[in-house]
């Protein structure tokens, strides 16, 4: 786990000041320009220490006002997880982002998920904006395929790697992102992880030009009475990025197994090649493809990892052989 290297609570009280609170949801921020309907949302550090997207999250909140950038429908912001960015970590009792769903659980993460879904459940388009633990060459995108996710994904051109899924798939079976918690209402929602955890010029620069697409195409959206972005309306559209999926997920049933350095975010690996310290329970790749999510969680004096500790323990991505639409039967958007 990365300790973020920036203190937020200056960037918090930043936000507060601008006394916008949305439904009153401390953390929060909302504008409405009154030119039409479309609601906007933005979302960072759903997991504490993932600071990099929040000075650009604040830099354009207070552009929108004191009337530096304009926006014509809704547009909101929110901070996800305060209570673990305080403490430093990425979460307190639970992970946030599987806790938006119905339930009687009192956890921190829990309660805020409540807080937070009276903004989610009236935004026609969602971007949460995340960071990786282990470095990452690029930014990508992370969530199942959709006709109309694909269409943002091009018009947003935020990251050149996607990795996606089939329609309705969830990441973790059994428990709810926000962005599935959005897309499950028949919106729009997309993830993005711009870099590795921590703050960096090229987070900001990379969520702050992200979020201004995301508003400058809505506007044009609801100028012309459209429903999906598309090169006809006269903003660019950048060419569909390279599309992967998980091949094989290894789970973490022993906590013994313990993975070799060097397993960062897509690093080729081969069919066969092992990927465990030598004298550990021995751990082989599978398939070819590209490292994903790779853990290396904290262990004991006898180099168990430390319990709780996550389900899998590394991922194998593939490029897709055909492009996503055609692959999930329905055609690409124009």
């Amino acid at each position: 786990m990365l300790a973020p290297a920036l203190d937020p609570r200056p960037f918090f009280q930043r936000l507060e000041s601008l006394n916008r609170r949305v439904h009153g949801v401390p953390l929060s921020v909302g504008f409405d320009g009154g030119k039409h309907a479309l609601h906007v949302v933005f979302g960072t550090m759903v997991h504490g220490n993932e600071v990099g997207p929040l000075p650009a999250v604040v830099a354009l909140a207070e552009a929108l006002a004191d009337g530096s950038t304009t926006f014509g429908g809704r547009v909101s912001f929110f901070v996800g997880n305060p209570e673990a960015a305080f403490r430093g970590v990425r979460l307190v009792e639970a992970d946030l982002n599987r806790v938006f769903v119905d339930t009687d659980h009192d956890t921190i993460e829990h309660r805020r998920s409540r807080e937070l879904r009276r903004i989610l459940d009236t935004a026609d388009l969602f971007v949460d904006f995340h960071q990786v633990n282990m470095p990452t060459p690029t930014a990508f995108y992370i969530f199942p395929w959709s006709k109309a996710g694909e269409a943002w994904v091009r018009a947003l051109d935020a990251a050149p790697r996607w990795v996606t899924r089939p329609p309705g798939k969830s990441f973790s079976p059994g428990t709810c992102c926000a962005d599935e918690y959005v897309r499950n209402r028949g919106r729009v929602a997309l993830t993005v992880e711009v870099s590795r955890a921590g703050p960096s010029a090229a987070a900001e620069a990379l969520t702050l030009r992200t979020m201004k697409r995301a508003l400058e195409w809505a506007d044009r959206l609801a100028e012309r009475g459209a429903d999906l972005p598309d090169a006809s309306l006269g903003l660019p559209m950048a060419p569909l990025p390279q599309c992967l999926a998980t091949a094989f997920a290894q789970r973490f049933d022993d906590p013994a197994y313990q993975l070799r350095d060097g397993l960062d975010n897509f690093v080729p690996v081969e069919a066969g090649e092992r990927m465990s310290v030598p004298g550990t329970p021995e751990l082989v790749s599978p398939v070819a493809g590209y490292v994903m999510m790779a853990k290396y969680p904290p262990r004991d004096a006898a180099g168990v990892a430390v319990d709780p500790r996550p389900g899998e323990i590394y991922r194998v991505l593939q490029e897709l052989p055909v492009p996503p639409a055609q692959l999930y039967g329905e055609e690409t958007p124009a």
